[in-house]
């Protein structure tokens, strides 16, 4: 069983959570999602470890000379038969998007914005298995969900954050904890960016690690700006103006030159309105990794029977590898976007509760998607998704 909802200590709720804890300090939350099982077994995950479009490793520590040592997957059954006894740990990345019933943890964090949420990564560990200490770039919430990990944390003002040399993974080189706390099932620890911090199995035992996505600037505008000139500029190439001088230097660059080259790239730029950035920022945060597919029903079903459907179970259970965000309109004249996993749909202003209803977690509830089913353009967009393989099918869903 996997909770939907985070039970807060007294006297905190997500406003307050927000407002105080939110990217300024660590925060232990005991039993947050008390009764969470897991729906998949840590034979599970090896088996989903040897997958090809599986992201995996294995981190193995090996004495004083060679700790930590990470090999990638996908794996083989014999590369598990080979592991010692303790102190080794397997993570997956993106078991949501392979495990729908382990995306359904992701409702639970719905006090934040969608777009922030990336992926779970699940880890099994044995007996005294981590990954060293390390800090990430981003927010994490650590969900212990079997077994019992002890976390080490150091949250002081800029702490150490020299590497040790010459590993596969970025394990600090100096490390003192601060806080020193112990997780068992139920129990969530949240962490922000550049906290160092240190979990190791006590016993054998599963980590859900809910990460969040941080863009890099760097990345955003180099994806933007190539946007930008795929779709403004033309094909043209530099011509020479009507009437040529000798130049006085053969090898100067002329002052012109460079004023009417950086003239026609800023034309460029600045010909990009706020539809356009609108619509590439939604279909960039929504583009799902390579190696995550989703897989569209065959064949294709027809809008009456996933309305049927829809009418039948009561809601459509969301595919874990489904990215949906959605923009209301800017004006009356504008349109309301949709983004399902890097493609853009677009619906007349007004209809932006029918689009949040489509991309709420984790199933599309009949009751919020019934005041907008008369509308033809509604139904067209709901079954386009549907044989996109946003929507589990039945069959698909029991072995979820």
């Amino acid at each position: 069983m996997v909770p939907v909802r985070l039970r807060w200590p007294p006297g905190l709720n997500p406003r307050r959570f927000l407002a105080e804890v939110w990217q300024r300090r660590p925060m232990l939350l005991r039993g947050a999602l008390a009764g969470i099982t897991s729906p998949i077994t840590a034979d599970e995950l090896a088996g989903l470890a040897c997958e090809p479009e599986v992201e995996a490793r294995i981190v193995c520590e090996q004495g004083v000379e060679r700790p930590w040592q990470v090999s990638h997957g996908p794996f083989d059954e014999a590369a598990f038969a080979q592991l010692p006894a303790t102190h080794w740990t397997l993570l997956v990345q993106d078991v949501d998007k392979h495990v729908p019933t382990v995306a359904a943890l992701l409702a639970a964090f719905d006090f934040l914005p969608e777009w922030r949420l990336d992926d779970i990564m699940v880890s099994w560990a044995e007996d005294g298995g981590s990954v060293g200490p390390h800090l990430d770039e981003y927010d994490v919430f650590l969900v212990q969900v079997q077994g019992r990990r002890r976390w080490r944390i150091d949250s002081r003002p800029d702490p150490p954050s020299a590497l040790v040399p010459d590993l596969d993974l970025r394990i600090l080189e100096r490390f003192e904890s601060e806080q020193d706390w112990v997780l068992g099932p139920g129990d969530v620890l949240y962490l922000p960016p550049g906290v160092p911090h240190w979990g190791t199995a006590e016993g054998p035992c599963m980590t859900w690690s809910v990460g969040l996505r941080a863009p890099a600037w760097r990345e955003l505008a180099a994806d933007w700006l190539q946007h930008a000139v795929d779709t403004l500029a033309d094909d043209g190439r530099w011509r020479d103006p009507p009437e040529m001088h000798l130049p006085a230097e053969p090898a100067e660059l002329p002052a012109d030159v460079t004023a009417i080259i950086r003239e026609r790239i800023k034309a460029i730029l600045t010909g990009a309105d706020d539809q356009l950035f609108r619509r590439w920022l939604g279909t960039y945060l929504t583009e799902p990794k390579p190696n995550v597919v989703l897989l569209p029903p065959e064949p294709p079903w027809p809008a009456r029977e996933v309305l049927a459907l829809l009418l039948a179970q009561g809601c459509l259970p969301r595919d874990g590898a489904s990215r949906l965000l959605f923009l209301p309109a800017l004006g009356s004249g504008d349109e309301d976007l949709l983004f399902a996993n890097g493609d853009c749909h677009a619906l007349p202003a007004g209809h932006a509760g029918f689009l949040a209803a489509l991309c709420r977690r984790p199933a599309l509830e009949m009751a919020a998607a019934a005041p907008w089913l008369h509308e033809p353009r509604c139904i067209q967009l709901l079954t386009t998704l549907f044989n996109s393989g946003h929507f589990l099918t039945p069959d698909v869903a029991s072995h979820a």
